[in-house]
């Protein structure tokens, strides 16, 4: 029987083996593997910047979804990208029509719901949440804190249009 000797050493994991894993694999400066478990919620605490621009990307992503399917839709798409010349009216270049068409969607979400007015209704559904939930008989510390912030916060603002008048 041959004698088989590896060269290199046995390569250690890093990241997550899975998509659906809890953590991940880790090496220490010495030369140990760990694992690891961490919390993915990463994601939840967003600006509402970011909430903005993933609402124009969901109403993309969903019109996007229905035109690719027609056929008529996606060779007018096409037809389209060609007659632009692969350039989107802000000027940015997109090899594919599928890209050129999305990013179209996602600037005429942009221009329909405007960053302002889209956050003041935006506050206003905090707002309502906020007291609806503490109007309810379950009211939690957070909730009673987060509204006399923005009773506070109300307040300050008037205080303000008060002494600009005065």
């Amino acid at each position: 029987m041959a004698k088989v000797e590896n060269e290199l050493p046995v390569h250690l994991m890093h990241g997550k083996p899975q998509k659906k894993s809890k953590g991940y694999y880790y090496v220490t400066p010495d030369g140990k593997q760990k694992y690891r478990t961490r919390k993915e919620n990463y994601q939840q605490k967003r600006s509402p910047k970011q909430k903005w621009h993933t609402a124009a990307f969901v109403f993309a992503h969903q019109q996007m979804a229905q035109l690719w399917l027609d056929e008529t839709a996606r060779l007018q798409i096409e037809a389209e990208w060609k007659q632009a010349m692969h350039y989107t009216p802000d000027g940015h270049y997109y090899p594919e029509p599928k890209g050129w068409r999305f990013a179209i969607l996602v600037q005429q979400w942009k221009n329909e719901h405007p960053y302002e007015q889209w956050y003041e209704d935006y506050l206003r559904i905090i707002s309502d949440t906020a007291e609806k939930k503490t109007a309810s008989e379950s009211t939690s510390d957070y909730m009673l804190r987060r509204q006399i912030d923005i009773l506070t916060a109300q307040l300050e603002e008037l205080r303000a249009r008060l002494n600009q008048n005065g």
